[in-house]
């Protein structure tokens, strides 16, 4: 059947091929070979106009403003020193954290829609992973979680950072696509520095050392009383985080990961230094927090006996998510690292072995 461009051309006329234009445009409607398309770009306008118009809430609504720092809702039961489900069950909206969670996921669309390369793939696992550790992020830094935390319990306060620690990070950098991060890093000259900071002995110095220092009676009561320290603290916290969890989920090969073995040995080392932290906690006669003999009591703990709990959850379920880290590694290892048929893996006797073989 005649298209209606060869109706159109006029007798005699020669039929050409199309211009390049006209190429590019019919380009537009070719099946695309990537292995991931995007949402159409009318969905992605409405989610970054839905996100935009939850930081403009955040940043103009009064209530927003106000930072529960100091504890003004609860100067009323200061005399009873009991906290009510009203003083921690309700949720509000804090600028610093909403800006935050706001600018990574406009950003994070526009670069798996607008700023990628046509040799940049998208893995749709790796996109729910990075929007679901924002979700994650707002439960853990907003509402009640947030208000017995920094205002009421350290056990909760223990909840808050093992979340931020050991399961937002790994969330976090598994839903970073690899070219976001190897071109940014190329392209600032930062490779060198990225190497070296995520090496299993520097990152593992890093990550348990800002834990340690952080516990530390004088400056964990100063992030309490002052919120701004308190900020800086959450940030060394997440940011540390992500490097710990770089030598067993790292995906540059500028960045290389160590063996299995020495992975599974690192995440060890790393479970026994938040183990001894949590014991040293737990086990102390007194309260060492003193922010926490100031404030109401919830559920019934003494100021000893939150400390106690709180010391008992990083000694405890925090090892057990890290147990979980650990049957990752093997299971990579199991699945990967199990030589083919008649080779050992060990690459100086398969050698032998095929040389042999070759002058039989």
């Amino acid at each position: 059947m005649p298209s209606l461009s060869d109706s159109a051309r006029r007798p005699g006329q020669a039929s050409c091929p199309p211009s390049t234009d006209r190429r590019r445009q019919l380009s537009r409607y070719a099946p695309s070979r990537r292995r991931w398309t995007p949402e159409p770009a009318g969905r992605w306008r409405a989610v970054h106009g839905a996100l935009a118009t939850l930081l403009v809430h955040s940043l103009f609504v009064p209530a927003a403003l106000a930072h529960p720092s100091g504890l003004p809702r609860l100067r009323e039961h200061a005399k009873t020193l009991v906290a009510t489900s009203a003083d921690w069950l309700f949720w509000d909206w804090h600028p610093s954290i909403v800006i935050g969670i706001a600018v990574l996921a406009l950003l994070y669309g526009l670069a798996i829609t607008r700023w990628r390369r046509p040799e940049d793939t998208v893995e749709p696992l790796r996109v729910r992973f990075f929007y679901g550790s924002l979700v994650l992020a707002w439960f853990v830094l907003d509402g009640p979680l947030h208000h017995l935390a920094d205002e009421l319990l350290f056990a909760a306060h223990m909840i808050q950072h093992l979340t931020l620690q050991l399961v937002w990070a790994p969330f976090f950098l598994y839903g970073l696509q690899p070219w976001m991060l190897g071109r940014p890093m190329r392209a600032l000259r930062l490779t060198r520095l990225a190497y070296i900071v995520t090496r299993p002995i520097a990152a593992f110095l890093l990550y348990n050392g800002t834990i340690w220092i952080w516990h530390l009676p004088y400056l964990y009561n100063l992030a309490l009383f002052e919120h701004e320290w308190h900020i800086v603290e959450h940030l060394f916290f997440m940011v540390t985080a992500v490097i710990y969890w770089w030598p067993t989920l790292g995906s540059l090969p500028e960045l290389p990961k160590p063996t299995f073995g020495a992975q599974m040995m690192y995440v060890f080392a790393n479970m026994v230094a938040m183990k001894a932290l949590g014991m040293i906690i737990s086990l102390q006669g007194e309260v060492i927090y003193t922010f926490y003999l100031q404030v109401p009591r919830v559920f019934g703990l003494t100021p000893l006996g939150d400390q106690q709990l709180g010391g008992m959850l990083m000694w405890l379920p925090g090892g057990l998510v890290l147990w979980g880290g650990l049957g990752y590694v093997f299971l990579q290892w199991a699945r990967r690292g199990t030589p083919p048929r008649g080779q050992t893996g060990i690459a100086s006797i398969d050698r032998r072995r095929a040389a042999a073989k070759e002058a039989l």
